[in-house]
């Protein structure tokens, strides 16, 4: 019972540390593997839910724990059905760039054909290193809705210099030479 309750304190904690390494400049590969909210906390709730079923033995704290942990097993698979039903096309480019074999220009295209984030949507990364110390930040997040900007080109403009040009604004961001971190020229 006690190990059933820690794999799910385990999967918890593990699906927290995928979430902070998603953020900008976060370890990709890390990123990629625990930020899974479905897998994760899907698994942390059915170790928690046979720990409650086993680990209870008077009858009245038996059924009531039954009773709240389906309750939470049917709330949380309606919400990954939901969720998941909300689908988007998605097309991903990759450019490497000329100075470094080791950085990568990604644009991440996907659009909603309906829902609440119905429109065309851009995310332009870089993805720097290999291994499990490889980095991936977010230069930019472009569209929306159809007010919104729409991305015209994100491209490598010089050695260490990249240029992401939508149809309302430009932006160029410079490459750090010690940690490959793009930062925003100014």
């Amino acid at each position: 019972m006690r190990l059933l309750a820690a794999s799910g304190l385990a999967a918890v904690l593990l699906y927290t540390e995928g979430q902070w390494e998603s953020r900008s400049g976060g370890r990709m590969l890390v990123a990629d593997l625990l930020n899974r909210p479905g897998l994760m906390l899907g698994s942390a709730l059915a170790a928690l839910i046979a720990a409650a079923w086993l680990g209870d033995r008077r009858t009245a704290l038996r059924t009531a724990t039954r009773a709240v942990t389906v309750t939470a097993g049917v709330v949380f698979v309606l919400g990954a059905v939901s969720v998941n039903k909300v689908q988007a096309a998605e097309t991903r480019s990759r450019e490497e760039a000329p100075a470094a074999q080791q950085r990568t220009l990604v644009v991440v295209h996907r659009s909603y054909p309906d829902g609440p984030h119905a429109g065309e949507h851009w995310q332009v990364l870089l993805e720097a290193g290999e291994g499990w110390s490889a980095r991936r930040w977010s230069l930019a997040e472009v569209g929306g809705g159809e007010q919104e900007a729409r991305l015209v080109t994100a491209r490598w403009t010089g050695r260490e210099q990249i240029t992401v040009v939508t149809d309302s604004y430009q932006r160029v961001f410079n490459l750090d030479q010690d940690t490959g971190e793009p930062v925003e020229a100014r």
